[in-house]
């Protein structure tokens, strides 16, 4: 489709701080400032453009304020990890210097402390820093000014602790850095949603911050269809929803979409992407044909416990009423037990623990290396195994016992040693002995030699099994890692973030929260759907997005609703809602829908991105693919056919807006769009088409805010 020059520019909306994005429809560019451009500049132009609406989030330093102070581990610990710890950490220590810790920062180095409290001008740490410091750190690197000033702030600030303070938080467990949540009183009768206001408003209240008022209904609906099923609501739902009397409407909202099967569908799509990662479709169809995302939809649909669906993953075996579609989590690993206990780490302690296979973590001290050598020792008696009733994965009696070395080739044996501080007792064999594989120490037995595999080996000691016990038993970390995971997906980011770091490094911003929530789910006997309902009912997930001036710099405070990039599901879905077509009807397509789920997976593959940038590809994906052209050709009464029947201008404008935005357009919107189709009356078609597509191309359209 040839678009006009003129069409597609995006500015930001008031100020970009706000993150509110519309669409101007420049029909006149020398109107608007602009001179007037060439074909192909104009076409670089509307890339540029584009790629800076995508969507965006930067990280970045926090200022230091003077009420936060004494925050270290937000403020300083992050500026050093960044520049210094390389040369200054556990795993290179110059001058006796650790930077990666609290402690090693207050102990300092072979020349003597580098922090003297409350006088920042005559602490070597701040000192190297100036820029004609000799000798002047980070080598060869200036670090930014406001850096700088954030330690400065911070050791003239900072008090001098006791010795026997300092030494205390050298222990493993690091509780100055990951200090036991505050006890705080709650009121009493308070439901699962206001628990999670007051938390949120206490630290408001401390910090000075008045929230984001709570979003009108019409976006609440959308931004919960979107979290919820993976597309916007249709213009039929979105009247029942605005015209139900009911007070609790919102509340029978959430529950009429946890029943959906598109519900179930759109959770699966994003726990197949976090617990297996894309690889692509040949693996998506293995997946599907293996009955994996089907055993997601169901669990979902039914409202599985957690804990029993974790159990299944780990075990990965057909017993009791465990589901066998379960077995392909580990199988599609195909034996490699370090890639099986890399993905269960995050998902029953909530951390990585990649980051300890050769050495303990060097940022939180309190992931050893056994912790990674012990998972992995969990499933190296593990081999996958085809039967004649279908996958399994069989489990050795005896073997598997390893050891590993550190940085100082220093060897040790692999226990099953866990994260959790359970430790497994098992018997070892000695370094010369030749164990034996007797049928007395299984449950199920291989087969002897030359006979064929009928059913997967199950030892009567399997590993599996107590790792699974492990981990799903008295384990808090179970619950804690899925409240913040779930609570990333329906918040815009994790309590802890990233998602998948809760640990020593990443500090929770309200770990008296994410301890009730997480006791809350435990105690529900890990009920998903109730989890998700506590979230979405609360104040702080309906606030409005930030529009004006001034946003805190902050981003844990929770104070709006964060804008949050669609994944690519829901952008393909959202797409043929918005241009008028049913989900499960393909008639009067003119593209094949699997090429474009497909295409837009290839382009917008992250779930839960730590750091969310946009691409030249995506910019230019949406910028040229036919794949969006084809869906705004008028066919089968879609959005483009529906609105060519529509004569008046004005009207034909506000139905648009309706359709894709799902709100009616401003004055400003109503009277450029309105313009834009008058100059094009000779070619209808065409001046809709490219209205549409400027709309769908937006970051409005292409963000939950």
């Amino acid at each position: 489709m040839a678009k006009d020059q003129g069409i597609g520019y995006f500015v930001p909306y008031k100020r970009i701080v706000s993150w509110k994005w519309k669409v101007i429809l420049c029909t006149n560019p020398e109107a608007n400032g602009m001179k007037k451009m060439k074909a192909p500049y104009h076409r670089i132009f509307r890339i540029v453009s584009l790629m800076f609406v995508v969507p965006f989030w930067l990280v970045s330093h926090v200022s230091l304020k003077a009420k936060d102070q004494h925050d270290w581990q937000r403020d300083i610990d992050p500026i050093l990890n960044d520049h210094c710890v390389k040369c200054h950490g556990p795993l290179k220590t110059k001058a006796g210097l650790d930077l990666s810790t609290f402690h090693g920062l207050i102990k300092g180095g072979e020349n003597g402390p580098v922090v003297l409290a409350g006088e920042a001008e005559s602490s070597p740490l701040y000192q190297v820093l100036l820029k004609d410091a000799d000798p002047h750190m980070p080598p060869k690197k200036q670090l930014p000014d406001e850096a700088i000033e954030n330690i400065r702030l911070w050791i003239q600030h900072f008090q001098e602790l006791p010795t026997s303070d300092i030494e205390k938080w050298n222990e493993d467990t690091l509780p100055a850095i990951n200090p036991e949540a505050e006890q705080i009183p709650l009121p009493e009768g308070f439901l699962g949603n206001q628990v999670i206001d007051f938390y949120i408003e206490r630290r408001l209240q401390a910090q000075g911050i008045a929230p984001t008022p709570v979003c009108d209904d019409r976006t609440f609906q959308r931004r919960l269809c979107l979290d919820l099923v993976g597309h916007p609501p249709t213009l039929d739902e979105s009247e029942a929803f605005l015209r139900s009397p009911h007070v609790d409407k919102r509340s029978r909202e959430v529950k009429r979409l946890l029943r959906t099967e598109a519900f179930a569908t759109h959770f699966a799509e994003l726990f197949d992407t976090m617990l297996m990662e894309r690889r692509g479709k040949r693996w998506e169809d293995r997946r599907r044909k293996n009955g994996w995302l089907d055993y997601l939809e169901t669990v979902f649909a039914d409202n599985r416990p957690w804990d029993g669906v974790v159990r299944e993953l780990i075990v990965a075996r057909k017993e009791g009423d465990a589901d066998p579609r379960a077995i392909w989590f580990l199988y599609e690993r195909e034996n490699n037990h370090q890639a099986m206990a890399e993905a269960v780490a995050p998902v029953v302690f909530g951390t990585q623990v990649k980051c300890a296979q050769c050495h303990d973590h060097p940022l939180a001290h309190e992931i050893k290396q056994g912790h990674y050598w012990g998972m992995v020792a969990a499933f190296n008696r593990s081999k996958n195994i085809d039967t004649p009733s279908g996958i399994g994965i069989a489990e050795s009696a005896i073997g598997g016992f390893i050891s590993f070395a550190n940085l100082k080739k220093e060897s040790q044996a692999a226990t099953l040693n866990f994260l959790n501080g359970v430790t497994v007792p098992e018997k070892r064999p000695s370094p010369d002995a030749k164990e034996q594989d007797l049928p007395e120490y299984y449950l199920v037995a291989p087969p002897a030699e030359k006979e064929k595999v009928e059913t997967p080996a199950v030892p009567k000691f399997s590993r599996r099994a107590q790792l699974a016990n492990a981990v799903t038993q008295d384990n808090p970390l179970l619950a804690k890692a899925t409240v913040n995971r779930i609570w990333a997906l329906l918040m815009g980011r994790g309590i802890v973030h990233p998602v998948d770091e809760i640990n020593s490094t990443y500090p929770a911003s309200h770990p008296s929260l994410l301890n009730w929530l997480a006791s809350d789910f435990e105690s529900s006997g890990f009920d998903l759907h109730r989890l998700i309902t506590t979230l979405v009912t609360s104040d702080t997930y309906q606030r409005s997005a930030w529009t004006g001036p001034d946003r805190p710099a902050e981003k844990d405070t929770f104070a709006w609703s964060y804008e949050k990039p669609l994944t690519a599901e829901v952008i393909y879905r959202s797409l043929l809602v918005a241009s008028g077509f049913h989900l499960t009807v393909k008639e009067g397509l003119e593209v094949d829908i699997e090429i474009l789920r497909q295409s837009f997976i290839k382009h917008f593959p992250d779930v839960l991105p730590v750091e969310y940038n946009a691409s030249l590809q995506q910019a230019m994906f949406l910028s040229n693919s036919p794949l969006i052209d084809a869906l705004l050709n008028p066919a089968n009464m879609n959005t483009t056919q529906t609105l060519l029947a529509v004569d008046d201008l004005e009207h034909r404008v506000k139905q648009a807006f309706l359709k894709i935005f799902g709100r009616w357009p401003d004055d400003r919107e109503t009277s450029t769009a309105k313009v834009f189709l008058e100059q094009r009356e000779d070619r209808p078609e065409d001046a809709i088409k490219q209205l549409l597509w400027a709309m769908l191309t937006s970051a409005e359209f292409l963000t939950n805010h």
